[in-house]
């Protein structure tokens, strides 16, 4: 009987590294948020540079990102940019104050108690239906071109996400940690405190999370608008000059403002309400 040649064959097999876990099983960790961000940023300005550089739109209508940049350097160190900066946060500042402390109770209040919950329900979606903008003239009567008027409209236009987030965030109190809390013989400060609130604390969060950006764009509308003081005053002097360049570097540096604080917002949440982020993870 012939014997039958035999062939070795070789075959690569990965390495194992020092956990004893071959190479090639190891998956690689989840891409952070931060990257996305940077490459939506840089598509941006790709997407921006090839616009102007190929004709779709004119170079004395939208400059280069390179000269928008450095429009953007020049008002980071122009102190009168910085205090009109300031100007816009400080009225940005005023109205969360304001809609926080009054807004937060009162949702609390009507969201705890059914019977003060039922018939504010229908006032709260009607005043919360009209836009901010339609009270501009009167606000102007009112208040005149200064911050206040500028003050009263955010007020206005972010009084009722954080209203309804409170008003929600109460209802959706899981009804077992209630009857829980009455079986022990919590009376209803102590179920407040101890049960409402904690549950209630994500969704207030949220409110003003949202109130924050919203606050922002009403402040910087009702200053293109007319008013006296602002970072909105600055880019609307810069469009009267034709200067589209300082007009896009200002717009830019709102964005960045903007951004800033919504990722504030964001930290202090995770700090003070750590439980929130767990129940959105929870519930993806």
């Amino acid at each position: 009987m012939t014997g039958v040649p035999s062939h070795s064959v070789e075959v690569d097999v990965p390495a194992p590294s020092p956990s004893g876990v071959p190479a090639t099983a190891r998956r690689r960790g989840p891409t952070p948020d931060w990257a996305y961000g940077l490459a939506g940023i840089a598509t941006m300005f790709v997407v921006w540079e090839l616009v102007v550089r190929t004709g779709a739109v004119s170079a004395d209508s939208l400059p280069y990102p390179a000269a928008t940049m450095q429009r953007a350097g020049e008002l980071l160190v122009d102190a009168t940019f910085l205090t009109e900066v300031a100007q816009t946060l400080w009225a940005w500042l005023l109205a969360m104050l304001v809609a926080s402390a009054v807004g937060i109770p009162l949702g609390l209040t009507l969201g705890y108690f059914s019977a003060f919950y039922r018939p504010s329900s229908s006032v709260v979606h009607a005043g919360r239906s009209i836009p901010s903008s339609a009270f501009l003239p009167i606000a102007i009567l009112l208040f005149g071109l200064g911050t206040q008027m500028k003050v009263s409209l955010a007020i206005y236009a972010i009084f009722w996400p954080i209203l309804l987030n409170a008003m929600y965030g109460v209802r959706d109190t899981e009804p077992l940690m209630l009857a829980t809390g009455r079986s022990m013989g919590w009376g209803r400060t102590r179920l407040l405190t101890r049960v409402v609130l904690p549950s209630a604390a994500p969704s207030i969060a949220t409110g003003l999370r949202v109130a924050s950006s919203t606050a922002l764009i009403v402040v910087l509308s009702a200053e293109l608008l007319g008013a006296t003081s602002g970072v909105g005053t600055v880019i609307t002097t810069y469009q009267q000059a034709q200067r589209p360049d300082f007009v896009y570097a200002g717009i830019l540096l709102v964005g960045l403002l903007g951004m800033a604080l919504y990722y504030g917002f964001n930290l202090v949440e995770r700090l003070v309400v750590p439980w929130g982020q767990a129940q959105r993870e929870s519930g993806r």
